[in-house]
């Protein structure tokens, strides 16, 4: 059996192992795009060189010149592209050197964690039977269960309220001349209006039977939120208890392990999400790099682009084509060797092309790999699978399954249905006794901190909002209620 921390340790590790890989391709395209470059460059001198034994002065000066032109201006872009690409090299390489030391700091905290969870496992039993002999800690797990069972009651029964005053209200809320006369507060010491609205107003309410009308209304929203001010009250009530018990609990931890290992181990958890958090922003930072080094690595930038542009032109003329047939049709020794010279060079552009082609495939394939490792790290990261509790049935996950998604021959989400299938999660060792429910327990561990009351709703922020029905008979709209 895998432990999440392993599994995720090994997907990580091979997802570093293939953007080297990427790292070395971008590099050996971009050396192999150089390389082009001089060499479409010495094809152009060999032509140069074709033109003073083929023309008269004036028109191999001329050729000369438009030779030497594009090749200036190519040799400018490539130059301030070469700077450029130099410049994002930097970045990149400052924003890996500052990862890795991020990871090598994130690695050392999950195995100190690790090995402070191990330590508390091993104990758990030791403190599950010093605490079912502590009067102390038994009275107040029991003063935590009523304040928990009281919780939940008083949230049940809001929830009863609130959808009765749901139901029942919506005839009020419904009839246009009651929610008039209720805005307005209508009946109230809030209500305002005098003269000829206060006199239309007071023959509305007649008309509907507003002030019966507005009492059971009054009664069947106030109710509601009482229970829910009740029920949030005694979910308070609970998480302090609740509170108190993990203190006893944590405090008997610490007392048999000689340190506050729930502390430190909440303290390192604490450390590693901001570490992952500045590796998610890091790791974003690196792929916009590297992207565009892909780019330049690949020739795809405009810079490139525009080089090249300027010696194809020049090389693919017309009056080229007419020298270097006519010097093939030539008996000059000397125009057979530039000939030559010429034919070696386009044979090895032409290899030089094929194998930029071939490793741009490559690398768009290795940057699709990537991304799939990339994907299936982020899930276990959201899913908590890297923690302590997470374990994994499946061995092959970390052999033969990653083999094959680093390869290419499985899809992260191939891999990702595997795991979940095999995900397990553990729970420490003992009774249960000392952190009944995960309460003061590690988060790591399958806890929840120390006073987070988990049963029941949440009634914050002024109560509820919409709600139940009270008492018996249904309000009907109109002239008669």
């Amino acid at each position: 059996m895998l432990t999440g921390r392993q599994t995720l340790g090994t997907i990580e590790q091979s997802l570093e192992d293939l953007r080297r890989e990427e790292a070395e391709l971008s590099k050996r395209i971009e050396r192999s795009t150089r390389a082009l470059t001089d060499l479409q460059e010495r094809q152009s001198e060999a032509y140069r060189d074709l033109a003073r034994f083929r023309l008269d002065s004036d028109a191999a000066g001329t050729l000369n010149t438009r030779l030497d032109s594009a090749a200036r201006e190519a040799r400018r872009l490539l130059d301030k592209r070469s700077a450029d690409y130099k410049v994002l090299t930097e970045q990149l390489r400052q924003c890996e050197s500052e990862r890795f030391q991020l990871q090598k700091k994130r690695t050392e905290l999950d195995s100190a964690r690790n090995a402070a969870e191990t330590r508390m496992d091993e104990l758990m039993e030791a403190v599950d039977a010093r605490l079912e002999e502590d009067a102390a800690y038994l009275a107040q797990r029991k003063a935590t269960q009523e304040a928990e069972a009281t919780a939940e009651a008083a949230a049940t029964k809001a929830g009863i309220a609130e959808e009765d005053r749901r139901q029942k209200g919506k005839a009020y809320d419904a009839d246009p001349l009651f929610v008039y006369l209720w805005q307005r507060g209508f009946g109230t010491p809030d209500y305002r209006r005098r003269g000829l609205v206060r006199s239309l107003d007071r023959w509305v309410a007649g008309l509907i039977g507003y002030h019966d009308a507005r009492a059971n209304y009054a009664m069947l929203t106030g109710i509601p939120e009482r229970m829910a001010r009740h029920a949030e009250h005694c979910a308070e009530v609970a998480r302090q208890e609740q509170e108190k018990l993990a203190r006893i609990s944590r405090d008997a931890m610490t007392d048999a392990a000689g340190s506050d290992l729930v502390g430190s181990i909440e303290t390192m958890s604490e450390e590693i999400d901001r570490i992952d958090g500045e590796l998610d922003t890091l790791d974003r930072r690196i792929e916009t790099l590297s992207t565009a080094l892909a780019e330049f690595s690949s020739g795809e930038d405009a810079d490139f682009q525009k080089a090249e542009e300027h010696l194809s032109v020049s090389l693919q003329a017309d009056d080229l084509k007419e020298l270097w047939r006519e010097a093939r049709e030539s008996p000059s020794p000397e125009d057979e060797k530039i000939v030559q010279r010429i034919e070696d060079l386009r044979e090895r552009i032409d290899q030089v092309a094929r194998e930029i082609r071939q490793d741009r495939e490559l690398q768009r394939d290795i940057g699709r790999r990537r991304g799939e490792l990339a994907d299936v790290i982020k899930r276990f990261r959201a899913k908590g699978y890297g923690s302590w509790e997470s374990t994994f049935s499946d061995d092959n996950l970390t052999t033969v399954l990653l083999g094959e998604l680093v390869k290419g021959a499985i899809t992260g989400a191939d891999y990702w249905a595997r795991a979940e299938r095999s995900h397990k999660r553990r729970k420490p060792r003992g009774r249960r006794v000392a952190f009944p429910g995960g309460t003061g327990l590690p988060k790591s561990m399958g806890g929840f901190g120390g006073g987070g009351f988990k049963g029941g709703g949440s009634f914050g922020g002024g109560g509820f909002k919409s709600g139940g029905s009270f008492g018996g008979g249904g309000f009907k709209t109109g002239s008669k209620f």
